[in-house]
C-alpha cells in the first residue's frame, strides 16, 4: 500500500472509546474480529490487571481500515475490514506503526490469512520473522446433539465458594500446562484470583460431577448480542474417555442458550483431532480458520 496521507494511527489509552471506534470494523467482520472484540469487552468490564494495553487503530475519513489489541502478556489480535483490496499494504501500515511505537510484542494473533500476512510485513519491517505456533479452528454449534447417556450430573460452579475456587483454579493451571495456550501469560501455580476476574466478567463455569465426585468442567463467555464461547473445557487425565467432556460441554451450551445465546462457538487446535472429532459429534462445525504466530525474541 502506497504511503497514504489520508490514514490515519491512533493509539488509545481509553478501551470503551477505542471500543467505540472499532465498532463498524467489528460489524464488518464479527467472524474475524471475535477473539478481538471478546477480549476487548473483557477490558471494559473488568481491565486485566498490570500495564495498560497496546489498542491501536487505522483509519481513513468515515472508515477503520484495521485494529489491533494487545493485553500485556498475550499475542497482538489484529482485525482487518475484510472489504479492503488491499490488506496487505493496510497491515504493512500497522506492522510499521506498532513496531514504531516500541511496544514489546510477543505474538499476532486473528484470522489465519491476516495473521500470515501481518506476519510478512513485521519480518519486513522489524528484520525479526514470526513463525507458526498454533493454528486454530474456529467452530459454531449448529443444533446440539447430546452425548449418550453418561454418569453423573452438571451443576453451576460457585467461585464463592472455596472449594470451587480451589478447584478451578487447579484445573484452569492444568489446563494451561498441558495445552500450552497462553504460553506467554501461563502461570506457575494455579490463581484463584483469575477465576474470580472471569466471574466479575460473567463468565459462567459447569462442573460436571460423578458421584459427588467433580470429574470435568467447561466455562462459557457471558453472552452479548445473542452469542457465547466455550472456553476452557478440561477433564483431569485419570476422568478421560468416559464421556465427561463432552457430557460437560453440552451442559456449557445450554447454560448459554439458557443465557440467550442463539449462537455458541469454540476454538479448537487445528492439530488435535481427538478434540475435534469430540465438539463435530456435538454439532459444531468449523467455519474460519485462525493462528496465533511467535515473534522470537532477539
Amino acid at each position: 500500500m502506497a504511503a497514504n496521507r489520508d490514514v490515519t494511527t491512533e493509539f488509545f489509552t481509553d478501551a470503551a472509546r477505542f471500543a467505540e471506534a472499532a465498532r463498524p470494523l467489528i460489524q464488518r467482520d464479527p467472524v474475524g474480529a471475535t477473539i478481538f472484540a471478546s477480549v476487548l469487552a473483557n477490558q471494559v468490564a473488568v481491565p486485566f490487571p498490570g500495564e495498560p494495553p497496546l489498542m491501536v487503530a487505522l483509519t481513513i475519513p468515515g472508515r477503520v481500515l484495521a485494529a489491533a489489541l494487545r493485553i500485556p502478556r498475550y499475542p497482538m489480535t489484529v482485525v482487518v475490514d475484510p472489504e479492503i483490496a488491499d490488506q496487505a499494504g493496510v497491515l504493512d501500515e500497522l506492522a510499521t506503526a506498532v513496531i514504531a511505537g516500541g511496544d514489546r510484542i510477543l505474538g499476532l494473533g486473528g484470522r489465519r490469512g491476516t495473521v500470515e500476512l501481518l506476519s510478512e510485513a513485521w519480518a519486513q519491517r522489524s528484520g525479526v520473522r514470526p513463525y507458526l505456533r498454533m493454528p486454530l479452528l474456529f467452530h459454531r454449534l449448529g443444533t446440539l446433539t447430546a452425548p449418550a447417556v453418561v454418569a453423573g450430573a452438571a451443576r453451576v460452579a460457585s467461585p464463592q465458594d472455596p472449594a470451587d475456587l480451589d478447584l478451578l483454579a487447579r484445573w484452569w493451571f492444568e489446563f494451561e500446562q498441558e495445552t500450552g495456550a497462553n504460553a506467554h501469560a501461563a502461570a506457575t501455580a494455579p490463581e484463584p484470583e483469575v477465576v474470580l476476574r472471569g466471574a466479575a466478567r460473567g463468565q459462567v463455569v459447569i462442573i460436571w460431577s460423578d458421584r459427588e465426585q467433580p470429574v470435568a468442567a467447561a466455562a462459557h463467555t457471558p453472552v452479548r448480542d445473542g452469542s457465547a464461547r466455550i472456553a476452557p473445557v478440561y477433564t483431569p487425565r485419570q476422568f478421560r474417555r468416559r464421556g465427561y467432556g463432552s457430557a460437560v460441554t453440552a451442559a456449557a451450551v445450554r447454560s448459554a442458550q439458557t443465557l440467550g445465546a442463539t449462537e455458541v462457538s469454540l476454538f479448537t487446535d487445528a492439530t488435535y483431532e481427538p478434540a475435534n472429532a469430540v465438539y463435530r459429534g456435538l454439532g459444531f462445525a468449523v467455519v474460519a480458520e485462525f493462528a496465533e504466530f511467535e515473534i522470537p525474541t532477539r
